[in-house]
């Protein structure tokens, strides 16, 4: 397991997981929903194709989300530290 010896690390990595999962959930939502009520398929008769297809795009969008949100968490953990007292 890696070790961040640095807190603002840790809580930077573990705020881009929590994002991850909120994003994943959203998306996982949103494209299989969407897909059902589009197509009016059962996700029981979906083909093969269609799991690989939306899979891929739940990862593309999940990745693409998180790191646009990562933006914010990143500068505000590991941003510009004020130093001066």
């Amino acid at each position: 397991m890696i070790m961040f010896n640095n807190k603002k690390t840790r809580h930077f990595i573990s705020g881009v997981v929590v994002v991850a999962l909120i994003v994943g959930v959203i998306m996982t939502r949103a494209i299989i929903g969407g897909v059902i009520d589009e197509y009016h398929i059962p996700f029981s008769q979906w083909p093969a194709d269609l799991y690989l297809t939306q899979c891929f795009m739940i990862v593309i969008y999940t990745a693409v989300f998180t790191g646009l949100l990562s933006i914010p968490l990143w500068y505000f953990f590991l941003g510009e530290s004020d130093d001066k007292n």
